[in-house]
């Protein structure tokens, strides 16, 4: 691997900054190991890595890849260390089923609504033992045995991790309003779907009129009901997202279709003020991640060519008399970074031999430097707020209820999957 030749290509594609820039702080702290359960009563384990800059800093939380991967492999701790270096926070978990998160409580298993409590069940699980009751009562499970449609609920997983930082957030250790998603393989589109859900999910602020009977035949079926109406919605929480950082994205989900051109072109829609970016980052020889990432740039930022812009690059610019012209967009920072001499894929790209990290950082910095202003932190208190998805403008779904502890399970038929 040339080294020297892959910075050339960084430089080329305006992602190396000039020394100083991406000024390394000292006395970086160990990263804590972290547990945090999921709305459905799995127990997720990772590291969090305090970055010094708190909440002056980004934080950025990673994805393995699907059913083979975990948290610990390959390049991702040198990454999470090299951005921690520079200040920000990082989180790195185990998807359920993978690594150390496996075990599950009882509630795992309850598939109805608790009449009592009116709380909602968890149905998406019965494919994991659609039969044996017997094997309902396990404490554990393992993404081996998972069926590929279920993969389809980790993203609650990615639900469970954002509500995790928002906490750490509250405590002032990282600013989970100012995020980077860094996903590899199929755990990309999986990303996709949670962040484009983001842009629909909503604050709201609920006025109650009190316990009343219901209105009716009093006497032969009385029934204490409250009449509730949102009174304030806030902006949609995806605002709290700056890019997408995708290592050889795949565009299904272990080998099934699913809409991710779709969920790439909501999440990055101009909506007037600080656009969601992207970065495809692949190896120069992986024809099919390479493939992949013009296909997906041509549908979110048309007449981009990452292949082009790094071949223009290693030439020298032509004699001109003419004023250079300037570019204003603001998708300039939706980018694919090919790494040369590489025909490896995902968290892979990552080890010591390849630049991509100094890549990946440097990119970091030139878009933190060129947004308008930073997302300011702001104090989340996740548990007194309800919550709606409104994916379409006009539906109302409930995210969740004041005083619940997590999000609910994401109705992922409202943007294009089948229900399980």
């Amino acid at each position: 691997m040339n080294r020297r030749h892959h910075l050339q290509t960084l430089v080329s594609l305006g992602l190396t900054a000039p020394f100083g820039q991406c000024r390394i702080l000292a006395d970086t702290p160990k990263p804590d190991r972290v547990k945090f359960n999921t709305v459905d009563g799995v127990t997720l384990e990772g590291n969090f890595y305090p970055g010094s800059l708190g909440k002056k800093g980004d934080t950025f939380l990673f994805l393995h890849q699907l059913k083979t991967g975990f948290s610990s492999q390959d390049g991702w701790a040198n990454l999470a260390v090299a951005l921690q270096e520079k200040g920000h926070s990082v989180l790195t978990f185990d998807f359920r089923g993978h690594g150390e998160s496996r075990s599950v409580a009882p509630e795992f298993w309850s598939l109805t609504d608790d009449p009592l409590t009116g709380m909602p069940g968890n149905p998406h699980n019965r494919v994991l033992n659609p039969s044996n009751l017997a094997s309902r009562r396990a404490t554990s499970i393992n993404a081996a045995t998972f069926p590929a449609k279920y993969f389809f609920t980790l993203v609650n997983d990615i639900a469970a991790a954002k509500m995790y930082l928002d906490e750490r957030n509250d405590k002032g250790e990282c600013n989970s309003s100012s995020l980077y998603v860094v996903a590899e393989g199929d755990a990309c589109p999986l990303a996709s779907l949670w962040m484009a859900s983001e842009f629909s999910r909503k604050r709201v602020e609920i006025a109650t009129s009190g316990p009343m009977l219901q209105v009716g035949n009093v006497f032969r079926n009385p029934r204490i009901i409250q009449n509730e109406r949102i009174t304030k919605t806030n902006p949609p929480e995806g605002n709290d997202l700056l890019a997408g950082i995708w290592l050889s994205y795949k565009p299904g989900i272990l080998g099934q279709t699913v809409p991710s051109d779709r969920w790439l072109r909501e999440t990055t829609l101009n909506r007037g003020k600080n656009r969601v970016q992207a970065l495809f980052v692949y190896g120069a020889k992986d024809t099919e991640a390479k493939n992949n990432a013009r296909r997906l740039l041509a549908g979110i930022r048309p007449g981009y060519d990452p292949e082009k812009t790094a071949r223009e690059g290693d030439k020298a610019p032509p004699k001109t008399t003419k004023p250079a012209t300037k570019t204003v967009s603001d998708q300039l920072y939706t980018l694919g970074m090919p790494v040369p001499d590489c025909n490896l894929a995902g968290s892979k790209m990552l080890r010591q031999e390849f630049s991509t990290q100094e890549g990946i950082c440097d990119y970091v910095a030139k878009l933190d430097a060129s947004r308008k202003s930073a997302n300011e932190a702001i104090q989340r208190t996740n548990r007194t707020w309800a919550m709606i998805w409104q994916p379409n403008g006009t539906t109302l779904v409930p995210a969740k209820l004041e005083n619940e502890q997590h999000i609910r399970a994401l109705p992922i038929q409202l943007w294009g999957l089948p229900p399980l």
